[in-house]
């Protein structure tokens, strides 16, 4: 039963009070191979941190290439928006010549159609003198004829 008790103790002290009653040979194999766990387990670290750079260095290059993609896509687009007001500007300065142009033809129109109407004024005023003259005229005949 003693025994017993004394691995429980055992079990529940630390390593080094238990390392005290050994030979300092075994001391130094277990310095040492606790030396040997912290370096395994700093390599490991080493990996860990080394493979976690390779990631973050890959997912940045992937974000830069993203960046510029976006960069590109905007510098795309905003040039897409000034060829787009552009062409605006154009149609509405063309659309404001058509429409000058219009309006003025349409005033032309409207100064010949009033020429058009005065001059047929004018043709009915000369063909009713002419009437009116013919009759002079049929008679000046008649009395050259009677002569």
């Amino acid at each position: 039963m003693e025994v017993a008790q004394t691995s429980k103790r055992n079990r529940n002290l630390p390593q080094q009070l238990t390392l005290d009653h050994v030979s300092p040979a075994t001391r130094l194999l277990e310095k040492r191979r606790q030396m040997f766990e912290v370096q395994e387990a700093l390599d490991a670290q080493k990996e860990e941190f080394a493979r976690r750079e390779t990631t973050f260095k890959r997912r940045e290059e992937m974000l830069k290439s993203k960046d510029r993609e976006l960069q590109e896509s905007l510098i795309k687009f905003n040039k897409f928006l000034q060829d787009n007001d552009s062409k605006r500007n154009r149609a509405e300065k063309k659309e404001k010549e058509e429409i000058k142009l219009r309006v003025t033809k349409e005033q032309e129109i409207v100064r010949l159609l009033d020429d058009l109407r005065k001059q047929k004024e004018k043709r009915q005023m000369m063909m009713a003198e002419l009437e009116k003259m013919m009759t002079y005229q049929t008679y000046l005949e008649g009395v050259l004829d009677v002569a």
